[in-house]
């Protein structure tokens, strides 16, 4: 049976319109994330109780962090570099136009240095591109829908892709470093399990995290695709999760407040803040883009 908690309250009330990638930075011990449709970068340095927010200039669904400093973004339109010194980069890769329906979404840096990076669209018009150390990408899946959370297994052996258009988290083989045999490992549609699964990460032992988006939990899955633990919020949209702290076991979850009408947002005063607790397995630190 699952474990089962509860949280009551969020570590910061930032009311976030749709507060995304969690990712924590262990040489700076401090977390970014990103309140996507209003353009913002945002960092907690928990430490201090430092929190300082930066304007991107344009709306960016996910990033990573780079060797040299600063960020990879992917942007509404391609991918682009940030630092706190220059701001934000002209796309020096343009995938879609800004006024199309299309636009990037989540992603994360693999063990090679590659940052991997999805959109979302219209059913079946979203794809996931890899883009290399030099700057150059590939599509490397097409028909997807919402292209979410993206991870892979600490042995490197499978990888791990959501397309929340399909309420679902595929596994793909990725011995040989590229996405094959694709299969679904878990899926919430046609299940007694409400909402949608979100973002997602992959702590030290391989289990399997995901933020519930309208499901008001984000959910442990064992590598057999068990749900070992629920740690239900007081908010409707949970939407990404990420290790930090010294030991990555603080583990710090996202929200939105995006579309939810005046009368859910009465009763979820908490929604787009970051939430916080403690867990028993550690995370992983991130890798970082290699360009």
């Amino acid at each position: 049976m699952a474990r089962i908690r509860f949280i009551s309250h969020s570590l910061l009330q930032v009311g976030n319109t749709l507060g995304e990638c969690p990712l924590w930075h262990p040489l700076e011990n401090a977390l970014y994330w990103l309140d996507i449709d209003a353009g913002l970068l945002q960092r907690y340095q928990p430490s201090q109780k430092k929190l300082e927010v930066f304007d991107l200039g344009k709306r960016a669904g996910s990033f990573g962090f780079r060797k040299e400093g600063g960020l990879v973004l992917a942007t509404e339109s391609g991918f682009a570099f940030w630092s706190e010194q220059d701001g934000t980069s002209e796309d020096f890769d343009r995938i879609y136009p800004h006024t199309g329906q299309l636009m990037m979404n989540d992603g994360r840096v693999d063990s090679l240095g590659r940052f991997w990076a999805g959109s979302k669209g219209p059913a079946g018009s979203a794809s996931l591109f890899c883009l290399e150390s030099d700057r150059t990408f590939t599509r490397v899946l097409d028909r997807l829908t919402i292209s979410n959370g993206i991870d892979w297994s600490p042995d490197g052996k499978y990888c791990y892709l959501t397309d929340s258009g399909e309420q679902a988290i595929y596994r793909f083989d990725f011995r040989e470093g590229q996405l094959r045999e694709k299969e679904v490992f878990f899926s919430t549609m046609g299940t007694h399990q409400p909402g949608t699964p979100d973002g997602l990460c992959v702590d030290a032992a391989g289990n399997i995290w995901s933020a519930i988006w309208d499901g008001s939990k984000v959910i442990q899955l064992s590598r057999e695709a068990e749900i070992l633990q629920e740690i239900h919020l007081p908010v409707s949209r949970p939407t990404s999760l990420t290790f930090g702290g010294s030991d990555l076991r603080d583990l710090y979850i996202s929200s939105a407040s995006v579309e939810l009408t005046p009368d859910q947002l009465s009763n979820q005063s908490q929604a787009g803040d970051i939430f916080c607790c403690r867990v028993d397995i550690p995370g992983r630190p991130p890798n970082f883009f290699a360009g």
